[in-house]
């Protein structure tokens, strides 16, 4: 499929950083990302307020073609070139922020204590006041964090502007159910490759309620995405990978919980994490699981692929 970013001599990574590797040239984005229309090359130079129009036209034409589009009307930015201010703006790759933890409006999953957040590299962690949390400290995503780790939600630096500690929690939740939507339908949130989803289950799961000596987890079903072509991956309870789901997107929507509506994605997360959890069969690998709400339960039964093949809504 063609792409109308595409070069007809596209650049390496290496080739793609080093151009971008010089403050005029970034400047030079983030002024025709501030533009509507394309600006002809004076109204550029004019706006860029440079003295030397060859050094502006050299680094100019070290963009075009690979982030800068030029047309008739002028220069603007082309599909890499957003990509690339959009990153900027976000403060992805700009800022270093770092919040002590402050409470927020929301109780553990777990134990149902208050929960605190922080927000460092580039998300909102939560932690339980209360419990031990989710994981364990050797477990890989908790990134050296204290007692009481419970996930951590993916949230730019701009998601924290003119947001109370409340409101930048609920738009992480809103962010990343939209993430897991995404990995659920097969898709990377990154780079919108393929992802591949691997079936993970502790044969020695201890007690439901309580977090496994052997996994760290309170399921014994896991998973696992990674992108097929980027670095990106990620994972969790096995109930993720069910997310896209139609029948378990009507659940929920049915009893007024809405995965991307930040007023409800607190309450879908609870449906989420707290179901219950039935394995039929090992080989080959059948499960149940099942969600309750109000008056009803949805019972969804997977394959090793973590693919539903029965659904059963019950009052």
């Amino acid at each position: 499929m063609a792409d109308d970013a595409a070069s007809e001599d596209p650049l390496s990574p290496d080739e793609a950083f080093a151009a971008l590797g010089n403050e005029t040239r970034v400047r030079i984005l983030r002024v025709l990302g501030d533009e509507d229309d394309p600006l002809s090359f004076s109204a550029l130079y004019d706006e860029m307020e440079m003295r030397d129009s060859g050094q502006f036209n050299y680094h100019l034409d070290k963009l075009v073609g690979h982030f800068v589009r030029k047309t008739e009307e002028g220069y603007e930015l082309d599909r890499a070139g957003r990509r690339i201010v959009e990153a900027i703006l976000s403060g992805a790759v700009t800022d270093d922020v770092a919040v002590d933890r402050t409470p927020i409006d929301e109780q553990c999953d777990i134990c149902g204590s208050p929960v605190e957040a922080t927000w460092n590299d580039g998300g909102i962690n939560l932690y339980c006041t209360e419990c031990d949390g989710r994981y364990d400290h050797n477990h890989r995503r908790n990134r050296g964090s204290a007692e009481g780790y419970l996930g951590t939600l993916l949230l730019p630096p701009a998601g924290l502007r003119d947001r109370s500690a409340d409101a930048a929690a609920q738009a992480a939740w809103t962010r990343t159910n939209l993430e897991i939507l995404s990995m659920a339908s097969g898709l990377c949130p990154r780079c919108s490759a393929t992802i591949e989803t691997k079936r993970h289950v502790c044969t020695d799961h201890g007690a439901t309620g309580e977090s496994c000596s052997a996994c760290g987890g309170y399921y014994a079903v896991s998973v696992g995405f990674q992108c097929t072509n980027c670095i990106f991956s990620s994972g969790g309870a096995g109930v993720l990978a069910l997310l896209s789901n139609t029948d378990l997107l009507d659940f929920l929507t049915d009893h007024g919980h809405n995965p991307v509506d930040p007023d409800s994605v607190r309450a879908v997360n609870e449906l989420q994490m707290n179901y219950e959890e039935r394995i039929l069969a090992e080989d080959p690998f059948e499960a149940e699981f099942t969600f309750r709400a109000d008056d009803e339960t949805l019972t969804l039964t997977v394959d090793g692929d973590l693919s539903v093949v029965d659904s059963v809504r019950e009052r």
